[in-house]
């Protein structure tokens, strides 16, 4: 397969998406992207997941769990195919069937390792490899900086998982809190040193935001639960229904307000009709054809308002 050009302008990539073409920190800001791939997976919903190259069994593990409940639940997983973190990531949004895209320094197979080419030949099958260098010109030393800032600019939201001081993930996550998107950082076991920038970055992010009274500071994901309310908050923004994401929920008005109102409506119609038995998830799946993860959100502030409530796997 060809590598497809992609112009500032081009109509396959979302109007949200065209920032991305004039991130890169050169003096071209109206460089093209070069792609692999399915291009429609531009305008999907998607999640970056970024760490070290280097990280604990633990990080390792979280970044392949995350990673396969992001790309379960819809959206499609970004990251920058290097060793550790990425690499987990990648694999496991392809395992669980879902999308992916890859932003690489130079495009493939250019620079990659040879272990790394097998899965970029399946993330292409699955998503997308994306870059902003021209094929055929090997990655330079500014080219990995500008790789961060492009992954940001494609993401919906960013989950930093194991990051030391000084690494490319916490470039990528200043671009994304930067951009406005919601970040979260995993929690690690006391004293590992693979984590410690992340949790770093994390302190005086969220010092800063207190400071400057800012709504989105970055949060802390320590387990399921804490990723499936991130993820909704993600979903929620995403649908123009939070007017701040972290705080009260509050629905906006307009068009969204109708289609949020629609889809939380039919799920109180459906747990009424249930009674005390209640209702799993996953039964609740086919109410939604909207964008992913908005059962979630829509289930998260019903949840919030009182409305309905989850015990033992099953919606009331």
């Amino acid at each position: 397969m060809s590598a497809i050009t992609l112009h500032p302008g081009d109509p396959r990539i979302p109007e949200r998406r065209s920032e991305a073409l004039g991130l890169a920190p050169d003096a071209d800001r109206r460089r093209p992207l070069w792609a692999l791939g399915r291009v429609e997976v531009l305008g999907r919903p998607s999640i970056g997941i970024v760490g070290t190259r280097r990280p604990s069994p633990h990080g390792a593990a979280a970044a392949r769990r995350i990673a396969f409940e992001v790309a379960r639940s819809g959206w499609c997983v970004v990251s920058g195919l290097a060793l550790g973190i990425d690499e987990a990531a990648h694999l496991a949004a392809v395992e669980a069937g879902g999308e992916t895209i890859a932003v690489l320094p130079s495009p493939a197979p250019l620079g990659l390792r040879y272990g790394a080419r097998r899965l970029a030949e399946q993330i292409q099958q699955a998503g997308l490899l994306l870059s902003d260098r021209p094929v055929g010109t090997p990655p330079a030393a500014w080219s990995f900086a500008a790789r961060n800032h492009l992954l940001a600019a494609l993401c919906d939201g960013l989950i930093v998982v194991e990051a030391p001081e000084g690494s490319g993930a916490l470039i990528t996550a200043e671009s994304a809190a930067g951009l406005g998107l919601p970040v979260a950082v995993v929690s690690a076991p006391y004293g590992a040193e693979s984590a410690e920038g992340g949790l770093r970055w994390l302190q005086r992010a969220q010092e800063l935001s207190l400071r400057l009274t800012e709504e989105r500071s970055p949060v802390l994901i320590s387990g399921e639960a804490d990723l499936r309310a991130w993820l909704a908050v993600c979903a929620l923004s995403l649908h123009g229904q939070f007017d701040d994401p972290f705080g009260d929920p509050r629905v906006a008005t307009g068009t969204t307000h109708v289609e949020a109102s629609g889809l939380q409506q039919e799920i109180l119609q459906r747990l009424d009709a249930a009674g005390a038995e209640g209702v799993v998830e996953g039964d609740l799946s086919g109410l939604s054809a909207e964008l992913p993860g908005a059962l979630v959100a829509s289930l998260t502030v019903l949840g919030l308002r009182g409305l309905i409530e989850q015990r033992g796997g099953r919606w009331r």
